[in-house]
């Protein structure tokens, strides 16, 4: 296990701001226009609320609505994913199905690390799309190319496993900070969260996380 001085930890109320600082920082909902919000389980759940939240507040009272997807990653040779709860898309069969028509969709983690879940999620995001978008064209409907986006609180500037597609990265790729390869310890993995806040606090003072500028990469 690794030593004390090789975490950093994060509480509530820094995730918060972490969170509401990039909003501003990025001004994601003029550039983004977000219209739905999807989390990727388990570590996107608390981000992506709060998120909506403070997207409320700037778009004026109307909350985003929210997906899950849920992706198992098994640390092999090949690094193979598998998911283990996705969004119905099959607008014909279900009525419970979500269109992709036009929408604006952010995927939301808490920290972007090798990039294998976020590049697999954002790739069967895309075959999902092609498929409502050829039935679209065979039944002679309007479509609008949705516009697919992430949103993770922390990056890790490490050699990555996968990418994203190069337009997402430029234009719609939206980060709280950038860490270097330490084990970053979220709240929600705490059992004493007194003593938890605590160890943040102190990791607040020894630690320079570094805020990217809004035209990084």
């Amino acid at each position: 296990m690794p030593d004390e001085v090789n975490k950093i930890y994060i509480s509530y109320n820094q995730l918060h701001d972490i969170i509401r600082q990039t909003v501003q920082r990025t001004n994601l909902v003029k550039t983004f226009s977000p219209t739905l919000l999807i989390a990727i389980s388990a570590g996107g759940f608390l981000p992506t609320r709060i998120l909506r939240n403070i997207i409320k507040c700037e778009i004026g009272g109307k909350s985003l609505p929210i997906q899950t997807i849920g992706l198992c990653l098994y640390e092999s040779e090949k690094h193979e994913i598998y998911k283990t709860q996705w969004i119905s898309t099959d607008l014909k069969n279900d009525s419970w199905a979500v269109s992709f028509n036009g929408q604006h969709i952010l995927i939301i983690d808490e920290v972007d690390e090798t990039r294998t879940t976020l590049s697999y999620a954002v790739s069967e995001l895309e075959k999902d799309i092609e498929k409502q978008r050829n039935i679209c064209k065979e039944n002679n409907e309007e479509w609008i190319e949705p516009k697919l986006g992430v949103f993770v609180v922390h990056n890790k500037t490490i050699t990555k496993r996968a990418n994203l597609p190069e337009d997402l990265m430029k234009n719609s790729y939206f980060v709280g900070e950038n860490v270097g390869g330490e084990w970053i310890v979220y709240p929600w993995d705490a059992l004493d969260i007194d003593d938890h806040t605590r160890l943040a606090e102190n990791c607040n003072k020894t630690n320079k996380l570094t805020c990217p500028s809004v035209n990084d990469d």
